[in-house]
């Protein structure tokens, strides 16, 4: 008997998550017309984000420092990674330096030759750099010259309360 008062219990708890969740996503859907819900693949930001967790994903070009971002790779897959660093470029334009948290290499880091991210190249006018992520920025600096994600490959980012993202867990594929 007190089993069954346990599982009606937690039932309620997710069903009651469940409908805030979907109401909270209508909210968002009509301030920013588009939510996206993205499912993670892969290690690159364990253990913040893991293998099959849902994240939620809003449009927003007004990126910040640490924003958990996504954005298309040269494969045209989309990519969930930190933004340690944002330059500015000579030319005006800004492009995102990021690099998943499990990574050891920065996302616009050059292996034999190639690059697996696409990635402008930016003469630096202002950049901004995460703290703790100086020597990994300068790895990738070439002079005054840096390659990053540029606007036009962001699709959005990890919605987040203040810096925890939010993101549902636990979940395993069918």
């Amino acid at each position: 008997m007190m089993l069954k008062k346990i599982v009606d219990i937690v039932v309620n708890v997710f069903l009651i998550a469940v409908i805030l969740f979907l109401i909270y996503a209508n909210v968002m859907y009509y301030i920013y017309d588009q939510v996206v819900l993205a499912v993670v693949k892969g290690i690159s930001m364990y253990p913040l984000l893991r293998e099959n967790d849902i994240v939620i994903i809003v449009p927003s070009k007004d990126i910040s420092l640490g924003d958990v971002i996504v954005f298309k790779n040269d494969r045209n897959e989309f990519v969930i990674h930190r933004t340690i660093a944002i330059a500015t470029c000579s030319d005006g334009d800004i492009v995102y330096i990021t690099k998943g948290d499990n990574n050891i290499y920065v996302d616009s880091h050059i292996l034999s030759g190639v690059a697996y991210i696409t990635s402008r190249e930016c003469h630096i006018d202002d950049i901004k750099i995460l703290k703790g992520y100086e020597s990994h920025v300068k790895s990738v600096t070439q002079g005054n010259v840096i390659r990053g994600i540029p606007i036009d490959r962001v699709a959005g980012k990890a919605l987040s309360i203040s810096t925890m993202v939010v993101k549902i867990t636990g979940l395993t594929p069918l």
